[in-house]
């Protein structure tokens, strides 16, 4: 799958593979799936030296058996010797019997990949009995299963300068008075994933009144949701909508820390080594789709409809909003650590926020 977060987590198996095949032509087939005509994977790896070939597919792209046949008979004009379905955790039985019989057809000469890993009607069973990889342990597993060696886990996605001039201002300036850059995310695809936009203006305030510097990112979709964060914290710079996914990597590794709720940016920042505060509902299995690495601080609720695999929460996303304010701020003071001044340190850990006109938001 092509969303930015899939790709992200991915990369590392890419990468595996490429270090046991250095001299294969290795190409990438994917699809943006039901967020038709992404770019993602284009954006992120079209530049990289170490990937020859992307092929990027809409579902509406192989809607009837004429497409499907056309499409088929591309693939296989390039005579691929070794296929890795590097598939979804959840992916069902009858998709993985198609996709097997798909790199048959289109005369890969050996495949893996394909593992049923779930049983849908006991995800909240599973989850209260199972430690759960992440999602990049998860993958790099499923490669070790086909006889390639894991080693190191890396992600070399292309360097990449920040484009728009005023980013380096940003910057500059943040280090020219040594003050921290922390990046904020609020945006999601999913509902379910959302934290109130009052409580992430209230933690965008109290950041800013101690000299830190704020960028909130994250797609077009968010613009509107961070215009009025921006103009709720007074100060601050909304990028949303304004960078490529190259330049919001590039920021990311300038940015001390970013604060965001379970999106494609947090898979970004665990990438170019950027730390995270990470709010996550209680949709999904612990684990699989925290922020790679342990540099890292994840916030969640805790409710008895946990693993609901649902999109839309019908409880007015009651675990999202069980992480308070100060939840988060006291995460974003020990992520920042030294880089405040001991005043503000100080501060900070004194400091109160009356939240309880928000706890009903």
């Amino acid at each position: 799958m092509g969303a930015i977060g899939d790709i992200v987590c991915a990369i590392p198996a890419f990468a595996a593979i490429r270090r046991a095949y250095p001299d294969a032509r290795l190409t990438l087939l994917t699809t943006p799936g039901r967020y038709s005509h992404s770019l993602h994977a284009e954006e992120l790896l079209g530049n990289a030296e170490w990937i020859d070939e992307i092929i990027l597919y809409d579902l509406e792209d192989v809607r009837t058996r004429e497409q499907r046949r056309a499409f088929g008979a591309k693939l296989r004009a390039r005579r691929f010797d070794v296929w890795f379905d590097l598939t979804l955790d959840r992916t069902r039985f009858a998709r993985m019997l198609r996709d097997m019989l798909f790199a048959k057809l289109i005369g890969a000469r050996w495949a893996c990949g394909w593992r049923l890993e779930h049983i849908d009607f006991a995800a909240k069973a599973e989850a209260e009995v199972i430690d759960f990889p992440n999602e990049v342990e998860r993958l790099m597993g499923m490669l070790s299963r086909g006889g390639i060696e894991s080693g190191a886990v890396e992600f070399p996605l292309p360097l990449n300068e920040m484009g728009d001039p005023f980013l380096p201002r940003i910057i500059r300036e943040s280090e020219m008075k040594s003050v921290p850059i922390v990046a904020i995310a609020p945006g999601a695809r999913r509902s379910c994933n959302l934290w109130p936009s009052e409580r992430f203006a209230a933690v965008a305030i109290d950041l800013v009144s101690r000299g830190i510097t704020i960028v909130l990112i994250g797609g077009p979709e968010d613009y509107l949701m961070c215009e009025d964060l921006a103009s709720q914290v007074g100060s601050g710079s909304n990028l949303v909508g304004k960078l490529s996914i190259p330049e919001s990597c590039a920021l990311l590794r300038r940015c001390d820390l970013l604060i965001c709720v379970d999106s494609g940016p947090q898979h970004l920042a665990a990438a170019v080594g950027t730390p995270c505060v990470a709010l996550f509902s209680q949709r999904n299995q612990r684990r699989r789709w925290y922020p790679y690495g342990n540099n890292h601080i994840v916030l969640e609720g805790s409710v008895e409809c946990h693993t609901c695999l649902l999109d839309t929460c019908p409880n007015d996303n009651r675990c999202m909003k069980q992480i308070s304010i100060e939840d988060v701020l006291a995460a974003a003071h020990e992520k920042l650590g030294e880089k405040l001044s001991g005043n503000d340190r100080s501060r900070m850990c004194a400091h109160s926020i009356d939240s309880s006109q928000l706890s009903e938001n």
